[in-house]
């Protein structure tokens, strides 16, 4: 553990997971020699590395920046780096058909089986993020209104609406929760009784793939929500809203695949060569 980058960490109001992410990073750029000189060449040299893609690279550039003016002030060399920012491609989501086989893979009489639905159809429902889901305390569960509450990224309070079958299915879950002493984590690891970790609900997540045969992870529920949720009638605005994005242009982002299928029953090929659709 390095004290220096552990003391800029403490510094600001990081979520968990944006805390794990920085040191990573961090970590390994308080290992140039001389950083106090480093200028942009060198800072772009330090993001452009193998596996890190353009996402990466941004979220790299901005801690490495906000860390080395926070260490050293504004007029660091390195503070002049830019990089262009890319446009991702579309999230991948659930079709409403792919939702109902998620749902309906899991046996809700088994510990394992009531505990992964729940994360499914709360992750489905409020559009949280892994660390998130991992985070939520049940204590921040409120079955009258049926709303759930974490930090969310940014190390602000969110909130999600949660169905009454979603909350029928977490109450499910908690026939079986067993957690240890102390954690008030709504998802507990079934072997420890402790919190969730990230990694286990990815591992959650490697297994249902090769039960339902298709891939899904944490991160699929998210855009799920907001593709669904549009399918079902939500306005962009109450997708937004629902799903705590900042900026429509955020929320379309994920909606874009659904985008799309607005144009597919008018695509030229398919209604030059149905019979029928085409008059000369």
């Amino acid at each position: 553990m390095n004290r220096v980058v552990e003391n800029f960490l403490s510094s600001f109001k990081y979520s968990a997971s944006t805390k794990d992410s920085y040191r990573r990073i961090l970590n390994q750029l308080i290992t140039i020699p001389d950083l106090d000189q480093l200028d942009a060449t060198g800072l772009i040299n330090f993001i452009t590395r193998p596996g890190w893609g353009n996402a990466q690279q941004n979220v790299a550039i901005f801690c490495a920046q906000k860390f080395l003016r926070w260490k050293y002030g504004n007029k660091h060399p390195a503070l002049s780096a830019t990089i262009p920012r890319i446009k991702p491609k579309p999230r991948r989501v659930l079709n409403p058909d792919q939702a109902l086989i998620t749902l309906a893979s899991f046996d809700p009489s088994s510990a394992a089986g009531a505990r992964d639905l729940a994360i499914i159809a709360l992750g489905l429902d409020t559009g949280f993020r892994c660390a998130e889901l991992c985070s939520i305390q049940l204590a921040n569960l409120d079955f009258y209104s049926n709303t759930a509450s974490t930090i969310c990224k940014g190390g602000q309070w969110g909130y999600g609406a949660i169905s009454p079958q979603t909350a029928a299915i977490i109450q499910l879950w908690l026939n079986f929760r067993k957690p240890a002493d102390g954690t008030g984590n709504l998802f507990v690891s079934l072997k420890s009784r402790k919190a969730l970790t990230t990694h286990g609900m990815k591992c959650v997540f490697k297994r249902l793939s090769k039960v339902i045969n298709f891939k899904i992870s944490p991160h699929d529920l998210r855009s799920s929500y907001a593709t669904l949720s549009a399918i079902f009638g939500a306005s962009s605005r109450a997708g937004q809203i629902g799903g705590r994005w900042k900026t429509q242009e955020e929320y379309e982002h994920y909606t874009a695949t659904l985008q799309l299928d607005i144009i597919r029953p008018h695509l030229p090929v398919k209604n030059l060569l149905t019979p029928g659709t085409h008059k000369a």
